[in-house]
């Protein structure tokens, strides 16, 4: 089969009859496993189609049924007496609800007649109370007060220390004051698990911020330079001064220093790297183990013992975030888990080494269940949640 061909259930149900049937019984190789994957992902039918074939309680019902069938002859013999078609003759059933018959239908026939007994269902997704992450930050001030500006409505005012904020309906924050009070007065952005947040500094900088992070800045930069702190991750959309640098120090002491550019730093504490991964312009990268410039496509990797320079790397798994998307390439189990404990709120719980790799783009507003189910395709992997625990299982 050539790689990327897709098979359509009006088209060939028999085919996809046969990948459902063989995805309940773990007996797909990888290039089916795909081949199957990129079928469900064709269409929202297509995914609901295959949520209920292989629902337990649907395979239960519907192999009570085919006990009925004795049969292929049998089989066959009902289909020509019409067991299939629409209960009033005057009229026949759409195509698509039609092709769905024949599909289950040809699926537990499979299933019943051409397979083993050496069934081992995928483990249920149980379903969770986790919702996707969304737009959450906490605005703190230099003199210790914060404000949820999720629950600020548009044009809310905040003053401190000569210095006035305003919220408006797009979530930008603008201050206004004198220059004295300006210069001396610092905010500290910070997003809680499942939340990310856009705001945009006073020089005309974006930053967005992703879940579980932190960015200090000064409410208006100085004459002679620009300087962020970061914890965590962020996507930077710098804007153009030659007069003055925009620098972004991170907690273990590296900086990342640039004119004018588009970068993501992923510096989470805790994590065994730091990344600084460059789309548009030109960075320094400067740590305690060296010094590297980044050209677009370039990824900087700051470990305990080394800087290490990659270039020519498709960087949109490490921005798709930004994009509100899960972007997965050749990305282990426990890399993919990790991102979802920071998106979803969730705890993980490892009962299997799971070496298979994974690829595909998900959205970040999938619910919990979706994405589990999506990431089980593969069919290397399988989850089942309590409350907000996921386990992972062979």
């Amino acid at each position: 089969m050539a790689s990327g061909s897709t098979y359509y259930m009006d088209d060939d149900p028999g085919r996809i009859a046969y990948l459902i049937s063989g995805f309940i019984k773990n007996k797909l190789t990888q290039s089916e496993h795909d081949e199957l994957d990129r079928w469900v992902n064709e269409s929202d039918r297509n995914m609901k189609l295959f949520e209920d074939l292989t629902d337990e309680k649907n395979i239960a019902a519907n192999l009570h049924w085919m006990d009925q069938v004795n049969t292929a002859e049998s089989f066959k013999k009902r289909m020509r007496g019409g067991a299939f078609k629409s209960a009033a003759p005057k009229y026949r059933m759409a195509w698509a609800a039609a092709a769905a018959i024949a599909l289950l239908a040809a699926i537990f026939f499979i299933y019943k007649y051409y397979g083993d007994n050496a069934v081992r269902p995928a483990e249920p997704v149980i379903a969770s109370t986790l919702p996707p992450g969304g737009n959450k930050a906490t605005l703190q001030w230099s003199d210790g007060s914060s404000i949820d500006l999720n629950a600020m409505a548009d044009g809310f005012t905040k003053s401190v220390e000569g210095v006035s904020m305003k919220l408006d309906s797009t979530g930008h924050i603008s201050y206004s004051g004198n220059a004295a009070s300006l210069n001396r007065v610092f905010n500290t952005l910070s997003t809680p698990v499942g939340g990310q947040y856009e705001v945009q500094l006073g020089d005309g900088t974006r930053v967005w911020l992703n879940a579980e992070s932190r960015l200090q800045y000064p409410v208006q930069f100085g004459d002679s330079s620009r300087t962020v702190s970061l914890r965590g991750e962020a996507y930077f959309e710098v804007a153009k001064d030659q007069g003055r640098k925009f620098s972004v120090q991170l907690e273990d002491g590296s900086s990342v220093t640039v004119l004018g550019t588009h970068f993501n730093i992923n510096a989470y504490p805790g994590d065994s790297s730091i990344q600084v991964a460059l789309l548009e312009g030109k960075v320094k990268v400067e740590s305690k183990r060296g010094t590297e410039t980044l050209e677009p496509s370039a990824v900087a990797v700051i470990s305990a013992n080394a800087l290490k320079k990659t270039t020519g790397v498709d960087v949109e798994e490490l921005v798709g975030w930004k994009n509100g998307n899960f972007v997965f390439r050749d990305a282990s189990i426990e890399s993919i888990m990790t991102q979802v404990q920071r998106w979803y709120g969730a705890k993980v719980q490892y009962q299997a080494q799971i070496k298979q790799l994974f690829n595909g783009t998900i959205s970040r507003s999938e619910p919990l269940p979706k994405l589990l189910h999506l990431l089980e395709l593969n069919g290397y992997v399988h989850f089942k949640t309590e409350k907000d625990t996921i386990y992972v299982l062979p």
